[in-house]
């Protein structure tokens, strides 16, 4: 099925048995998972209980050991390309170039899918996470925080209709984390599907759907997020 078959009654993603093995240890078992399209869904759990290996294997970054998935009904083994395509992912890995520019950073995501931007444009979107007036500024020499909200910008940029975002508030401060809710809010009403694995319970759980608790590589509960705040407090 190709993207613009697919419709909101097909599941943004799918999974049966899907696991991940590293050598003899197991980051992910048994996920049985539906997200539908136009969900948000917070993945939560302490480190190591499979959030990162989840979002790598939906992104198509690893591949699964065991079991299948799909993405808006497509199958990534038979139709790579055309999965990716419809999403992005923010992870912990930020490919930047620390000797380009700001400006020259957004130019170089633009080229890579094979389209052009105007300078203006670039700039406006800089001026989205405040880093306009730093445009020709080397990113080597950003901060933490200027790097994670440089790298949050391809989520604009590659207009995808998968989102997933792998702790999207750290490294951030409270204007740049009240800028990810607005984002996130504005995905889903816009009918974008957006999975994020965050340990920022207060936050990500008042902005999802749903709730999923990890342990140990599988899915141990799933819930409204003010449920999940009831069962584990506000960290995880």
């Amino acid at each position: 099925m190709s993207p613009s078959a697919a419709d909101s009654t097909t599941p943004a993603i799918q999974t049966a048995g899907l696991g991940k093995r590293f050598g003899r240890q197991w980051a992910l078992a048994h996920c049985d998972l539906q997200v539908r399209t136009g969900e948000v869904v917070l993945l939560a759990g302490a480190n190591g209980s499979g959030k990162t290996t989840l979002l790598r294997l939906i992104a198509g970054l690893d591949k699964p050991t065991l079991g299948s998935m799909t993405i808006y009904g497509m199958d990534p083994a038979q139709e790579k390309l055309a999965c990716r395509r419809t999403l992005t992912l923010v992870g912990h890995d930020n490919y930047l170039y620390s000797q380009l520019t700001a400006l020259e950073m957004i130019q170089v995501w633009t080229r890579l899918r094979g389209a052009e931007l105007a300078e203006t444009e670039a700039i406006e979107l800089l001026r989205e996470v405040d880093l306009d007036e730093r445009r020709d500024t080397p990113v080597g020499g950003f901060s933490a925080g200027m790097r994670k909200r440089l790298t949050l910008l391809r989520t604009r940029l590659e207009e995808p209709k998968l989102v997933l975002l792998d702790e999207p508030f750290s490294a951030l401060d409270a204007s740049g984390q009240r800028l990810i809710e607005e984002w996130i809010e504005g995905y889903r009403s816009a009918g974008k599907t957006v999975v994020l694995a965050s340990h920022n319970l207060p936050r990500s759980s008042r902005l999802c759907d749903r709730a999923i608790l990890l342990h140990q590589g599988q899915i141990l509960w799933q819930g409204s997020g003010k449920d999940l705040l009831d069962r584990v407090g506000t960290t995880v």
